[in-house]
């Protein structure tokens, strides 16, 4: 099987755009000023910056990222940022904050995300770090931000050796000024760079031996420590649910398992394309930089060129510098295409980040945490994920998510508990990223916060809702989390049956309860009410608890709710749980209490929207598992979003038209469900309510 190109039309997403090489910081551990090769380039004119937009936006790039060199030296710093918000790109800017105070009302507004570096509040230390004595105004710059009330503005904290005993005076320093800080480890990208250097090295003492233009030391070989120091690991993990700070897991976790003898799964020129200051694209990146292609000819045509596509395909990820390469911005992306370990991480620190920033963080300090408990929680989460689950397998190719193999009765998985169906495979990867898999933890938390919590939060907002009872429910938020993601991981991946769901379902049955019985009469509570139905069918929680939440509207997640009841529910209870939801999406429940082993029509060439999908799907035991894999990839074809979720909901829609399929997939779940001790008994039994 042949796999689509890495730079077919819109695979291109992201670009990182060095605005300029200059710099008016001298940091220890960056390169930028120290080595010649960043010196002496032409800068692009707002009309050619302008068009180098334009180019990208073709591309399909839709997130920018202006970087440097500081990016404001530029002179045309401020409408080229504009412009870029024009297009509808998501843009991010970082800067040291030393020249940004005459561009806060040019560029702030017009940045989703403003990163401005601190590293230090000690004046000596920072001019030790950075080279220059400005750290007053970098604080000016930082205060002046805040006050606008922007909400955009994110500090970035590089944590070394020489500043770790101030990561407790960094994070209060946030908290007073009430804006987030990342708190990362070091990139390691050149030799020696696990340290902080004096500034006044120069380049030729740095600068990586060559032989033909070509770096050839054995980096991995020559390394004395390991990429994340385990001291400072543990100081940052510490900060794990402090208001304010922000980790990322995935990070951490990759670091922890890199491995300096394999190739790295990087992005660079694959999905993120790195434009120098004269437009030029840098090769093969930012930080390996030793060739490029000039900007002479339209983006579209250069990601073609012969020279680009040898140095993606055959360079990237397997130089020997790559392969102990820890540069998150190339590296990081990667992590959202394949459904992993890793991608268990990157959603844990999505969903914990948009907990803090959307309602824990601006109520701070007002409700209560207790982070040594929170903190335990995740360290089981974290043991179970490590050492519970399998380490899947590389999937057969680079554009699919996961491994799965074609077995007589379905296709199997290595980290889903259980069969899935051709069609499950094919909606997963209709979708661009792993964020659109059906069987994930992480499908449920994203309701919790752009659905539930907002609705809550207005509701609180109108006097609807008590103050006291929403800062509450924020409060549990991250229990909450921790205790669904233990029970999902319990009900539906492979090795869950180790985890004891009675202690996760009880937090969570508390959860869905309380916040039900805040909710005031009207419509106004139906999508929240939805929410909470959804996680408790999703659970497999006895369908006489959730009866106060039943719902009888349509709503969006009412067929993946009926999917996963199908798997894992008591033959006695799917009536019951019928009687909980719309009437229309219930109906396959119905049918396989009628008629367990009837067949049912599948949809119509119309309702599938692909002829062959649909043919194969008819057909899907006698599928070998090379077309199943060619299916997969097909659907990946550049799209718009609406079409890939209209495709997606038809594919679970052709699924559910033959339940007693969907029943046979959830078997082995349904036994493991009844040797939980934290299952629930059938309905009728009397339970919950009272234990809640």
């Amino acid at each position: 099987m042949t796999s689509r190109p890495a730079t077919a039309p819109g695979s291109l997403q992201s670009a990182r755009v060095y605005i300029t090489f200059r710099c008016n910081s001298l940091c220890g551990y960056c390169n930028v000023w120290q080595d010649d090769k960043f010196k002496g380039y032409h800068e692009l004119s707002l009309e050619q910056a302008c068009q180098v937009l334009d180019q990208l936006y073709g591309l399909g790039v839709r997130y920018v990222d202006f970087t440097g060199g500081e990016p404001v030296l530029h002179p045309h710093i401020d409408g080229i940022v504009q412009y870029a918000k024009s297009l509808g790109m998501a843009v991010e800017i970082t800067s040291n904050g030393i020249r940004f105070a005459k561009h806060i009302e040019t560029i702030v507004p017009y940045v989703d995300t403003m990163n401005v570096s601190l590293d230090t509040l000690k004046p000596e230390r920072y001019r030790e770090i950075r080279g220059v004595p400005t750290l007053d105004r970098a604080l000016d710059v930082i205060s002046r931000i805040g006050a606008t009330g922007s909400g955009n503005l994110k500090l970035i904290c590089v944590v070394t050796r020489e500043n770790v005993d101030e990561v407790a005076d960094l994070l209060a320093f946030a908290q007073d000024n009430r804006v987030a800080m990342y708190f990362s480890t070091m990139f390691e990208y050149f030799e020696g760079q696990d340290t902080v250097r004096d500034v006044n090295r120069t380049a030729r003492g740095l600068r990586l031996i060559e032989q033909n233009g070509k770096p050839v030391t054995d980096r991995a070989a020559a390394r004395t420590v390991a990429p994340v120091d385990d001291v400072i690991a543990d100081e940052l993990m510490a900060l794990l649910y402090q208001p304010f700070a922000v980790l990322n897991l995935h990070f951490r976790k990759y670091a922890e398992a890199l491995d300096p003898t394999a190739p790295t799964d990087c992005y660079a020129n694959k999905r993120i394309l790195t434009v120098g200051p004269d437009g030029r694209l840098v090769l093969p990146c930012y930080h390996a930089f030793d060739n490029s292609l000039e900007w002479d000819r339209d983006l579209a045509e250069l990601v073609r060129d012969e020279e680009f596509v040898r140095v993606r395909d055959e360079e990237v990820g397997h130089r020997k510098e790559c392969r102990s390469c820890t540069v998150f911005p190339y590296i990081g992306l990667s992590f959202s295409y394949r459904f992993d370990k890793i991608f268990l991480y990157q959603a844990l620190s999505e969903e914990i980040a948009k907990l803090k920033s959307r309602f824990a963080d601006p109520l701070h300090p007002r409700i209560p945490l207790n982070p040594a408990d929170l903190q335990a929680g995740y360290e089981e989460l974290e043991q179970f994920i490590d050492h519970g689950l399998p380490v899947p397998r590389p999937p057969s190719s680079p554009d699919l998510f996961y491994r799965f193999e074609v077995t007589p009765t379905g296709i199997r998985s290595e980290l889903a508990a259980g069969e899935l169906s051709l069609a499950e495979v094919l909606s997963d990867h209709v979708h661009e990223y792993c964020w659109g898999v059906q069987r994930s933890p992480h499908v449920w938390i994203r309701l919790l916060y752009r659905d539930l919590m907002p609705l809550l939060r207005r509701l609180s907002e109108e006097g609807r809702v008590l103050q006291e009872d929403y800062e509450r429910t924020t409060a549990s938020l991250y229990e909450t989390q921790q205790a669904w993601w233990m029970g999902y991981l319990g009900r539906y991946f492979t090795g869950g049956e180790a985890i004891d769901t009675s202690g996760p379902f009880e937090v969570i049955t508390r959860f869905l309860l309380r916040t039900n019985a805040l909710l005031p009469g009207g419509p106004q509570s139906d999508r929240i009410r939805q929410v909470l139905l959804h996680a408790g069918c999703v659970l497999g929680l006895a369908p006489q608890t959730l009866a106060p939440l039943a719902v009888h509207d349509s709503f969006p997640e009412s067929s993946l709710i009926v999917k996963h009841l199908l798997l894992i529910a008591d033959d006695a209870d799917l009536p019951h749980y019928a009687a909980l939801l719309p009437a229309a999406a219930a109906k396959p429940l119905h049918q396989v209490t009628r008629a367990p082993g009837a067949r049912h029509d599948a949809p119509t060439d119309g309702e599938s929207g692909d002829a062959e999908v649909l043919r194969l799907l008819r057909h899907e035991n006698g599928l070998d598992q090379a077309t199943a894999e060619r299916l997969a990839v097909s659907l990946r074809a550049p799209t718009t979003e609406e079409w890939r979720a209209e495709l997606a909901a038809r594919l679970l829609a052709h699924e559910l038209r033959t339940p007693h399929l969907v029943r046979r997939r959830g078997e082995a779940l349904r036994l493991r469900a009844a040797a939980d001790p934290g299952a629930p008994v059938p309905a009728g039994a009397g339970h919950a309510r009272e234990a809640v």
